[in-house]
């Protein structure tokens, strides 16, 4: 099998580590190259912060999740609940596409419960495919095929009825270390 690119879209600094952490590192561990990107900055997840600390706080967080798998972390492109599905956010999503130049993404599902996750499954829905139009000009260049996207579990289970599914029990120990980068 040759060695895959594999990105994981989130909205939060914290997301793909909850949502599939676990299916990361299998990747991984197998030598494919994966990239972990965010959205929202993560700037209004916490109380006695002020948004632009919390934002830098929660970079550094990702990064360091993201080094333990060999991960290269991307993102961070608004702040939370300032992600919208408008043309200048479309095309730095399909920048980051188009520098991963994945074989496959994660993403949130369309049918999410929050705000800037249903957003951002709109966004990689939409930059996905636009990456590969060369008329479709960004800063980088054209991605030569449509990758297919896999949607993550909504966290809550509503509207989510997966057809494949991925045993992480080897992995489990590694995602805990993920998460726990997140303070």
């Amino acid at each position: 099998m040759k060695n895959m690119r594999i990105l994981a879209i989130g909205a939060h600094p914290d997301d793909l580590e909850i949502l599939c952490a676990g299916t990361l590192a299998k990747y991984s561990e197998r030598k494919h190259k994966v990239f972990m990107a965010h959205l929202c900055n993560g700037d209004l997840g916490g109380k006695n912060i002020t948004p632009a600390e919390l934002a830098r706080v929660r970079k550094i967080e990702a990064q360091k999740a993201a080094k333990l798998i060999c991960a290269e972390e991307l993102g961070g492109i608004a702040s939370d609940l300032d992600l919208y599905a408008d043309r200048e956010t479309r095309k730095k999503v399909v920048d980051i596409i188009r520098y991963a130049r994945p074989d496959v993404i994660f993403t949130h599902s369309p049918d999410d419960y929050m705000p800037d996750h249903v957003i951002t499954s709109k966004l990689v829905f939409d930059a996905a495919f636009a990456a590969t139009l060369p008329n479709y000009k960004t800063k980088s260049k054209v991605h030569e095929s449509i990758v297919p996207i896999y949607y993550m579990d909504t966290m809550a289970g509503i509207n989510f009825f997966p057809t494949d599914y991925v045993d992480i029990t080897e992995t489990t120990g590694i995602k805990k270390k993920m998460l726990l980068c997140h303070k």
